[in-house]
Parts: structure tokens; C-alpha cells; sequence
């Protein structure tokens, strides 16, 4: 597939639109301590569990915290103690989530890079693991809910990630084929899904904590962060 066959670009949230680390580690550490009633002991096992490593204080790559859901965090958390019926704990965590966007650290020049691809008229979405509401408040705090025609999470009805339901209702939506489509991503499970759908191509990016070894077998380029995806299209900006 070439890049001049591309007619609509799929985006993942968290750590590709925004930073992954100034953006989440605040917000897993307040989700912790909310679902162990500010109990730090258990907060720390409930991070530990999912992917949290205490000593660098980052998320591991391809754990639950670092790619899952709330859903899939809820479950886990409640494994290991958290004090939370599922459906209470769930609604706190897509709370503590929603908020947070509010005040997201977003990657380098996003606002440039979405204007100059929806000027071009290329046809954007986002597809996220966090809640639905959770992208909306994001790019609405941004300005940039004008420029995506499609907007997808968890909650949405699509499935999870690394199923293609979220990449085909994009392509449903927006009349396009799979192969006109790319998938820029900065986790292995953003590349499964596009490549589980078809997808034109498979963009991943390393501004989140995918790392490079596991994205390189599914991805046709690698990129240090979306700031580069205009030159890789021919845009400038």
C-alpha cells in the first residue's frame, strides 16, 4: 500500500495524541489510592498488579494499566483488594478518567498536525481504550472536535482493542475500505486491531510505552511521535 492510496488516518489517544507518562502517571496513582480508599499499601499493590512499576514510577508496556480498559482494570484492581463493588469501581475509574482530560498534556504540535491533515481532507478518528467521553472532553479541551468525523472507546460498542471493530466502524462510518485507512498507534494492540481489520498501513509511534522491539514486526513505519507523521505524508507544516 502506498501512502498516496491513503484517505483516512485512525488515531489512538493516550500516547500518541497525548503524552503518556506527565498525562497518566498522576492520574493511575489517584485512581489507586480512590479504589483503595486512600489506603497507600493497597494502592501500591492495586498499581503493581497492573503493569505500575513503583520504582520508576512508569507503566510497563502491553500490561493492563498501559493498554486496558476500565473495565479490565476494575477486575484486576478488585483481584487484588481493591474495596469496590465492579460496576462502583468501573464508574469511578471512567470518572477519575473523564476529568483528567480536562487537563491532558498533549503530544507535540497536535493541534498543528490534525489541522493540516483534516486541510488536506483527510478523514480522522480516534480509537481509545479509555471511555468514549473521555476522548470528547480531551479534544474539546483542545479545539480539535471539529476535525474528527469518528470517535470510539471501550464503552462504544465496538469492542476492545486488539479486535478491528473499532477500525471497521471508522471505516463504516466515514465510507472508506480498510486499505485506505492508517492506524497510528503507539502500542502493539493498536497495531493487531488495524492489522486484524486490513488496514492500509500501521504507523506506530514511540511517545508512549510501546517499545520499539514489539511494535517493529507490526508496523510498516516507526516514527518518534506524530509531530513526524506530515513529512512521512508529504504535509508541511
Amino acid at each position: 500500500m502506498k501512502i498516496g492510496d491513503i484517505k483516512g488516518i485512525l488515531f489512538d489517544k493516550d500516547g500518541t495524541l497525548l503524552k503518556y507518562e506527565e498525562t497518566w502517571g498522576p492520574i493511575n496513582r489517584k485512581a489507586a489510592f480512590a479504589a483503595a480508599s486512600q489506603n497507600e499499601n493497597l494502592a501500591n499493590k492495586l498499581l503493581v498488579s497492573t503493569g505500575y512499576d513503583l520504582a520508576t514510577k512508569t507503566v510497563q508496556a502491553g500490561t493492563i494499566l498501559g493498554a486496558g480498559n476500565s473495565e479490565e482494570i476494575a477486575q484486576a484492581w478488585m483481584m487484588s483488594g481493591a474495596r469496590l463493588s465492579e460496576p462502583d469501581l468501573i464508574e469511578l475509574l471512567d470518572g477519575i478518567f473523564t476529568e483528567a482530560m480536562q487537563s491532558a498534556v498533549p503530544a507535540d504540535n497536535v493541534g498543528g498536525v490534525v489541522r493540516a491533515f483534516h486541510g488536506q481532507e483527510y478523514k480522522l478518528g480516534v480509537a481509545s481504550s479509555d471511555s468514549e467521553q473521555s476522548i470528547k472532553v480531551f479534544l474539546d479541551s483542545l479545539g480539535l472536535t471539529p476535525f474528527f468525523g469518528y470517535t470510539a472507546g471501550y464503552n462504544s460498542g465496538y469492542g476492545h482493542k486488539p479486535e478491528p471493530g473499532m477500525f471497521e466502524g471508522f471505516c463504516r462510518k466515514l465510507k472508506l475500505e480498510p486499505s485506505q485507512v492508517a492506524m497510528v498507534g503507539d502500542n502493539p494492540q493498536d497495531m493487531e486491531m488495524a492489522r486484524h481489520a486490513n488496514a492500509g498501513l500501521c504507523i506506530a509511534v514511540l511517545s508512549g510505552n510501546g517499545k520499539i522491539d514489539d511494535l517493529k514486526p507490526l508496523s510498516d513505519f516507526i516514527l518518534d511521535d506524530i509531530s513526524k507523521l506530515p513529512e512521512l505524508f508529504g504535509i508541511f507544516i
